[in-house]
């Protein structure tokens, strides 16, 4: 297990609580549960290019957002999945809880409580990741697959060129 900390507002803070709660997960647990669902929605968070971005440290009055710092323990594939949320999308993981737990939080709570709510389809599939590194002349270029292709021949393939 990797211990770390994550900035969040008290509005962040106080919709996990709330949805401990009402469905009697741990909080790191849905931390976890609600990245994974939001990967469903990759696409619309990953940037090429650019710094880093963080969460807005003023708000619209110019005056400081109060944010809590929580201690959290995953294990390394949920931290390296973290990890590679925060090159992708090019945000401090912290931002990225933040923007997943307000946009997606309520759904994935509903489902939950509905008993909608199904693992394997909604999780980060890392028990079928593979990162493949191939060096050509100087340059080393990495492979990264999150989920398997339907036709394993597509991987071979793709390992051959």
């Amino acid at each position: 297990m990797i211990k770390t900390t994550y900035i969040m507002t008290q509005e962040v803070l106080m919709m996990l609580q709330e949805a401990e709660k009402r469905t009697g997960w741990a909080m790191i647990d849905l931390i976890i549960a609600v990245m994974r669902y939001a990967m469903r929605h990759h696409a619309k968070y990953e940037r090429e290019h650019g710094r880093i971005e963080y969460q807005k440290r003023l708000n619209e009055d110019g005056m400081p957002i109060p944010k809590i710092r929580v201690k959290v323990k995953l294990n390394e594939r949920e931290y390296d999945y973290f990890n590679d949320m925060r090159r992708f999308y090019r945000r401090s993981i912290s931002h990225v809880i933040a923007i997943a737990v307000l946009t997606y939080l309520p759904e994935l709570v509903e489902r939950i409580e509905s008993g909608a709510y199904d693992e394997e389809v909604d999780s980060y599939p890392y028990k079928s990741c593979a990162i493949y590194d191939k060096c050509i002349e100087e340059a080393t270029v990495f492979h990264i697959w999150w989920g398997l292709p339907s036709d394993p021949a597509l991987l071979a393939a793709e390992f051959a060129r």
